[in-house]
């Protein structure tokens, strides 16, 4: 396709891919394995934890896919995540560093166990946070880190964990968006104290719900283990897994590596591709990335080497790429702080810990007049990306997001001219 000539779809052209021929993949995908292996459990009629043997096989499953010595599995991602901070020992009124661009389920897990999140503010070439932020932060309070593989992009674990190392804190990895991802040749999930991974429907490896905590510190997994459970020695969560969801997670675990590869191929694609048009900035990859998880391909659009003219927005850019039939999101539309639960913190937990437990940390967070300016910017003006489903196209599928990006440079004028 001629990019140079072709009028802009939003403008009443002709769109770079008629989805309604070309659908993009869809997501999630069963096979009729997948069914067969959910069926199996419902005829045993063996579908909790303690009669089926699937969670722990899957348990088994992530240990040797991981390399992590212990995995527990559980409900859901969030729930892994107060599991991996309470059994890290994580206490009411303890500060956890959080970066500020994530999903809100990071920091409210923080909350759940009483704890105050922190945030702070990231690096916009790879929207992971910041490790010179975080230690900015530290306080007599703080309890423990907890970086967010964006998109399953590795952090700079390397950093994050020498800071840990120096003021005596705790790591918990946020992975739920990175079972693909690994540093330096380590899953990221097992390279802080504890980890965990998200198994709802969106995700690379999908159950519909379902989550892991995964760590090699074998006092973090017996405490981690029994607050999963319900029981009479500790206070737990009744957090169990079911057999019919553990066997769904095994069965698309057969085929994740063979997706994962066509994930990573067409990533690279896009990333070389899309870097020679001026102004749009795929996440860098640090030498410490031996892969990335990709949930999604975090795009960042600069309008200031983008725009040959007038200036255009990203939001204008986001608008005429889909009508292009690419679909892409805008990123976390905000900062996590700028929620309506963070910027009403006070208000809207009055009734719970830890605002209602007068924890000091709580009692002086101010989150209304919090702004950290790289996730701030990037929110508001650059982040884009493309989910995960649409990575498991066909070269071909690759080339019309391209040629669509490109056509958007060549023509931007017409953006600007009709004010989209």
């Amino acid at each position: 396709m001629s990019v140079s000539v072709a009028q802009l779809a939003v403008a009443g052209g002709t769109p770079v891919r008629d989805t309604n021929a070309r659908p993009w993949p869809a997501w999630p995908a069963a096979t009729e394995e997948d069914i067969a292996a959910v069926a199996d459990v419902l005829r045993s009629g063996k579908w909790n934890r303690w009669r089926t043997d699937r969670v722990v096989a899957l348990e088994e499953a992530l240990q040797e896919f991981t390399g992590a010595a212990h995995v527990i599995a559980l409900a859901s991602g969030t729930a892994g995540i107060e599991v991996a901070l309470k059994a890290a020992g994580v206490r009411p009124g303890d500060e956890v560093i959080v970066p500020a661009y994530t999903y809100v389920a990071t920091a409210t897990a923080v909350l759940q166990v009483g704890g105050v999140p922190v945030f702070a503010d990231i690096i916009p070439e790879t929207e992971n946070v910041d490790p010179a932020s975080m230690e900015s932060l530290i306080t007599e309070r703080t309890r423990a880190l907890l970086p967010v593989h964006v998109s399953g992009l590795p952090c700079d674990m390397d950093a994050i964990n020498a800071l840990a190392a120096r003021r005596g804190l705790r790591v918990i990895e946020d992975a739920a968006q990175g079972i693909g991802g690994m540093w330096n040749g380590q899953r990221v999930g097992t390279i802080g104290d504890v980890g965990e991974y998200s198994f709802q429907a969106s995700k690379n490896l999908p159950g519909g719900e379902g989550g892991a905590v995964v760590t090699n510190d074998p006092e973090i997994a017996e405490k981690a283990f029994m607050l999963m459970h319900i029981n009479y020695e500790v206070l737990g969560w009744n957090y169990r897994l079911t057999g019919m969801t553990a066997a769904l997670i095994l069965s698309q675990l057969e085929r994740f590596p063979a997706l994962q590869a066509r994930r990573q191929a067409n990533a690279a694609f896009l990333r070389d591709a899309l870097a020679a048009i001026p102004g749009i900035a795929p996440t860098r990859v640090d030498p410490f990335v031996t892969a990335d998880g990709l949930h999604g391909l975090g795009v960042r659009f600069i309008s200031a080497e983008f725009s040959d003219g007038a200036p255009v927005s990203r939001d204008a850019f986001a608008k005429a790429l889909r009508a292009e039939g690419i679909p892409c999101a805008l990123g976390y539309g905000d900062p996590v702080y700028r929620s309506p639960l963070f910027q009403e913190a006070h208000t809207r937990m009055q009734d719970q810990c830890p605002v209602a437990c007068n924890h000091p940390a709580m009692v002086n967070m101010d989150y209304a007049n919090l702004h950290l300016p790289n996730v701030e910017r990037l929110c508001a003006e650059e982040a884009l990306r493309f989910n995960q489903p649409l990575l498991l196209g066909t070269r071909e599928d690759m080339q019309d997001i391209v040629d669509a990006v490109g056509k958007i440079h060549a023509n931007q004028s017409a953006l600007t001219a009709a004010a989209i």
